[in-house]
Order: structure tokens, then sequence, then C-alpha cells
């Protein structure tokens, strides 16, 4: 593995899908190479299907519970964690944080970077924001610790004209991917040699419906109806979600879902995690991972302890690694308030859902049997129902105070 003198480069590219990565629906030979000589995770499931609770949750190695990040718009860093940024830091790295979207400081993710640059969404790596990125990191002294959260793939995507026809894929999506794929390879062969790649997604997004008018009909009306009136229209969901099956594309979507922040279902929480760099031999992990474990994965490989705090276990070595129950939830702006908040836990084959300020019955999804996700069978299987909601975290979440990014969250589109 690496040591305490390695770099550590970790790139999040948020809205990222795994299973764009993973297999021939995206042109991206850079992407494929980091997994092909590096150590590939496919089964790793975000905390959360929001960016701000995710990343806290990659730089703490908890859920939000314990580290008080329980939103966009619900942030007070506990005092009881610490970030990779403190914990490297304090270890002689040099750390630096490049970010957009809702990682603004107010959430207080910051904590600990030595730099830490917030720039517009539209400054993208695959635009003249490039040459600006490649100075920042070639100013780091070394050992330095990097993270750069990318926005090319969240919406609206302004996909550069080298990238724009159909060549590079059906959608706005895979063509973005495509391009940004390029201009990664670029960025990071402007790293030093002896640098650690992690390479992630925040969440991934539901996109095969994105532009279908029929859907974002049914969705305007679901979300009113659902969210703005509480009424349970899941049974209608499923059955309409389960006759457009049929045409959908070639990989997980529902019809009544668009973007991320509304649900738990894999197609929005299975993230990409590729690991390259020194001492990383190849392998493919397809052992269930969480994202809580990217930071105690980053300490163990530069040989420092992880501390007691920290929920999440190191995914190193590959060949030791076995299923680990995830937690997660969704809780995104266009849930509209905490009470349409969810939680989930995915493990043993199944996914469990609930509810808990909506008097409605909980979701079980067997993942062997259906991996879509279209038929609730918890009258079928009651014993799993209740062994799944006994596992759940016993924690709570913390009453912490909204911080005041009203107007960031609108020009992000959230608001």
């Amino acid at each position: 593995m690496g040591s305490n003198e390695t770099n550590l480069l970790v790139v999040c590219v948020d809205c990222l899908r795994q299973d764009f990565t993973a297999t021939d629906r995206a042109r991206t030979p850079f992407i494929d190479s980091l997994a092909g000589d590096g150590i590939e995770y496919r089964e790793l499931y975000s905390t959360a299907t929001t960016t701000t609770p995710c990343v806290a949750s990659m730089l703490t190695g908890t859920y939000s519970e314990r580290n008080g990040i329980n939103s966009l718009r619900h942030c007070d860093l506990s005092e009881d964690v610490r970030t990779a940024a403190e914990l490297l830091g304090e270890a002689g790295f040099e750390t630096a944080a490049m970010v957009t979207g809702p990682l603004v400081e107010e959430t207080g993710i910051q904590r600990g970077f030595d730099h830490y640059w917030y720039r517009e969404p539209e400054e993208e790596l695959v635009g003249d924001w490039f040459d600006t990125a490649v100075r920042k990191l070639d100013d780091l002294p070394e050992p330095f610790f990097c993270y750069l959260h990318l926005w090319e793939v969240h919406e609206p995507i302004w996909v550069p004209p080298e990238a724009g026809d159909r060549r590079f894929g059906e959608t706005s999506y895979q063509r973005m991917l495509c391009a940004l794929d390029r201009a990664l390879e670029r960025f990071v062969a402007e790293a030093p040699e002896d640098t650690l790649v992690a390479f992630t997604g925040d969440h991934a997004e539901s996109i095969s419906w994105r532009w279908d008018p029929g859907s974002n009909v049914a969705k305007i009306v679901r979300d009113v109806a659902r969210y703005r009136l509480g009424l349970d229209t899941r049974p209608v969901e499923r059955r309409l979600n389960r006759v457009m099956d049929r045409f959908s594309a070639d990989y997980p979507d529902h019809y009544v879902e668009r973007g991320h922040g509304q649900n738990v279902f894999d197609f929005v929480a299975n993230v990409p995690f590729l690991l390259s760099g020194p001492g990383i031999d190849p392998a493919t992990v397809d052992a269930q991972a969480r994202q809580i474990d990217v930071l105690p994965t980053l300490l163990d490989y530069v040989s420092l302890p992880v501390p007691e705090f920290v929920q999440g276990e190191s995914l190193l070595p590959p060949e030791k690694v076995e299923d680990r129950d995830a937690y997660l939830r969704a809780c995104g702006e266009s849930l509209k308030s905490e009470t349409n908040w969810q939680r989930g836990l995915r493990a043993d084959g199944h996914k469990y859902v609930e509810y808990p300020d909506r008097d409605w019955d909980p979701e079980l999804y067997d993942l062997s049997e259906d991996p879509l996700e279209l038929t609730e069978v918890s009258e079928d299987d009651p014993a799993t129902l209740r062994r799944m909601q006994d596992r759940l975290p016993e924690e709570e979440l913390m009453e912490v105070a909204e911080v005041d990014i009203e107007d960031r969250l609108e020009d992000l589109g959230y608001v």
C-alpha cells in the first residue's frame, strides 16, 4: 500500500451512477483504466441521495445521526467527529478542497482544510476552469490530500461541442460523462506520480425518463399529492412503474422518478468507488460497502489509525471485504419538508424503506428476485421485515438549525 508520504486525490462526481462507469453505457476509457489498473468496488452505496450528507459521510466516516449534517440546509458539523482534512492535516498533509454546488462554507464541511476553494457550477473541468484546477493542484506542497467535487453531469448539463453528437451517447448525461472522462485523464496526469486516486460519486441519478412529457406530468402530480397533501401514492406509483418498465432504457430506473434526493432506490444510491495508485494491485470487489467506509480506507492506505468515532471500516485489503449493512436516507429539497424524509437499509439481498414521520407502512423489496425494486413484498415476508427494522441504526438525527443558504439553493435549482 502507500505510505504517509503518498498524496491522496479524491475525485467525486456529483450524480454519478455506478452502472455508467462499469459498463459500455458511456464512453469512459480513462475511468475504465482506473478500474482496470486498480481496485473497483461495484457495490458501494451512498449515505443519502443528496450531496451534503454524502460528502459529510465520506469526510468523517459517519452517518448523519452522528455528524450533524442532516440535509442540504440542516447542517451543524458535530464537534464529536473529525474530518479527513483535520486528521490528515495533523499527520503532515497539506489539505485542499475544490468544491461547488451546495458545499458552501456555511455547511461546516470546510473544517480542517488549509484551502477551501468554492467555485460556481458553470466553472467546469471540461471548460476554462481546467487550467485553474491544474494550477491549484500543482501549487500544493507534498504530501497533500485534495478533494475535488465535480458538477458536470448534474442538471442542467451543458455538453461541450466536441462531445455534442450522438456518437458520444444518446443522452446529455452520457455525452457529458464522455467529455468529463477526457478532462479527468488530462487532470490526473498533472498529479505527482506518488498519488493515490480515489474516484467516486456522492449519489447517483434517475435519468431514463427525464425528457418524457408523460413522466414529467406524472411526477408533478405525484409530488403534489404525496409531498404536499400527504397522500400515500406508493401503490399507484408501483403499478405505473411496473407497466412502464417494459418501455424503459436498459438500465434501472422508475417512471415516476427524476433526479435524486426523493428516494433510496439503488439507481440513485449505488455509486462507483475506484482506487488506483502506488501499491494498489488490480482487483474487483462485489461485496456491499458504504460511503462511511471511504475515510477509514484512506487512513488505512497511508498507515494512519482510524479514530473510535468512525462508523465505517477499511475496504483494504480488498480480498477480505465482506458484505456490510448499508444504511440510506432520502432528504432532498424536492421532498418539501422533513415530514417526507425516508430512511432504509440494504442488507442480505433485501431493501427496507420506512417513513419515520408518516403513518405509512414500511416497504420491503427482495433484490434477488426484484433488482429493479418494482414489487413490494412486506406482507409475504414479515419475518424479514422485522429483522431489517431491528438492524436500523439506533442513533437519531440531531436537532440542528437551518443554515441560511436559500439563495444558493435557488441558484442551483433546488428551490
